[in-house]
């Protein structure tokens, strides 16, 4: 009895031991920052939407290796950097409540028109747990006032520095060229064609729309609204094109008759001034040192910590 009780005892060591093995094949620690750890596990949830991208590729089983390698190297550096961020936030007294991740959360799906449904079915898409995003939430926040307390005095934007991004990205401020248009609508080409003299000879567009157009929008004198040329046909565009105010374009064929376009006003919606633009300007700026402040100022965190990687 005494011998096989002990031998029941090894044999439950040695299905431990393997269970243990075993465990540590599915998951073990990949780096150590100072007091924490990063395991395997941690850095394959990460991964895991990339991964799949990957996978889903065309690309040849060697390539997929190549690329999944020098993913996980990337990002366990970025999980690396995020364990910094938060042993760096304690020292800060940095905290993250539920309330402000709800509200992020609450935001992020207002502005992309989402329901809860909606959101885990998109996070399960890649992988993901409403908890993981929760919890990849509090991290982002948690990262953003850190980067805001620790950088923030070494970013200095001046009024130069704003002139110079708006003179150098001009065509980010300059809106988009509108044309208010009028019509007169008429199904016989001919009969068009001997109204066309009269307009701005003594006689308003607006008032030749009224009596002679057939379109629904004589009464309002031909009004069309406002328009954005480049969504007409080919035809229609390069018409107008060539156009300036109070200008009209010759008789067009359409599919309910003929007409003539007439520009009311050419203007640029959306256009700002240096002044207008100065505080968008400004949080770009803002945000482009901070990052690079704050990507500096976690090297020389790395400098000072214990770091070992086992990827």
């Amino acid at each position: 009895m005494i011998k096989r009780t002990k031998i029941g005892i090894l044999l439950t060591l040695a299905i431990g031991i393997c269970a243990i093995a075993s465990a540590e094949v599915v998951d073990r620690i990949v780096a150590v920052v100072n007091n924490e750890i990063i395991t395997l596990s941690d850095l394959k949830k990460t991964t895991l939407p990339y991964r799949q991208n990957i996978d889903a590729s065309q690309n040849s089983s060697a390539k997929k290796q190549e690329l999944i390698q020098t993913l996980e190297r990337d990002v366990l550096e970025q999980l690396i950097d995020r364990s910094l961020s938060s042993q760096e936030a304690v020292k800060y007294n940095i905290e993250v409540s539920k309330e402000d991740v709800d509200s992020a959360i609450h935001n992020f799906m207002t502005t992309n028109k989402m329901n809860p449904e909606e959101l885990e079915a998109a996070l399960a898409g890649d992988g993901l747990t409403l908890k993981d995003y929760q919890s990849n939430m509090k991290k982002e926040i948690l990262q953003s006032r850190l980067i805001s307390r620790a950088v923030r005095s070494q970013v200095i934007i001046t009024d130069a520095d704003i002139k110079t991004y708006y003179d150098s990205h001009g065509d980010a401020f300059t809106g988009v060229k509108k044309y208010h248009l009028r019509n007169i609508l008429m199904k016989n080409e001919a009969d068009l064609a001997t109204i066309e003299p009269k307009i701005g000879n003594r006689v308003s567009f607006e008032q030749l729309a009224k009596e002679h157009s057939i379109a629904s929008n004589a009464a309002d004198g031909g009004d069309l609204g406002v328009f954005d040329i480049n969504n007409f046909s080919e035809e229609i565009k390069i018409s107008l094109q060539a156009l300036g105010k109070g200008d009209h374009t010759p008789v067009l064929y359409v599919g309910q008759g003929y007409q003539i376009l007439f520009v009311e006003d050419i203007f640029m919606e959306g256009n700002k001034t240096l002044d207008q633009a100065r505080d968008q300007i400004e949080n770009i700026l803002y945000k482009e040192q901070a990052e690079k402040r704050f990507k500096e100022w976690i090297e020389s965190l790395k400098t000072h910590a214990h770091i070992k990687i086992m990827l």
